[in-house]
């Protein structure tokens, strides 16, 4: 069994944990009741997030994450169903 990681490897455990950074900064934010503490988690998780959009390209580029472009018909009908929830919550 080959025990040293592979490039691939390593920007997939990094991926994983910026994912759960997130994660975890969103449920900090929610129960935060101090506006200043709010905003500097909500930077803290901003910064995260684009930390993991960063290794997500990168695993894309390197053909490690495949993805397909979802036709403009159900990007739509996502966009109307969501709409219409979030219409119901206001």
């Amino acid at each position: 069994m080959n025990s040293t990681f592979q490039e691939k490897d390593l920007l997939q455990d990094m991926l994983v944990l910026e994912k759960d950074i997130v994660r975890n900064y969103a449920s900090y934010i929610v129960e935060a009741s101090c506006p200043k503490l709010r905003d500097t988690l909500d930077q803290n998780m901003s910064s995260c997030a684009d930390d993991q959009f960063s290794i997500f390209n990168a695993m894309k580029s390197r053909g490690y994450y495949q993805t397909k472009d979802a036709p403009q018909q159900e990007v739509q009908q996502q966009k109307e169903k969501y709409g219409d929830i979030l219409g119901t919550m206001n």
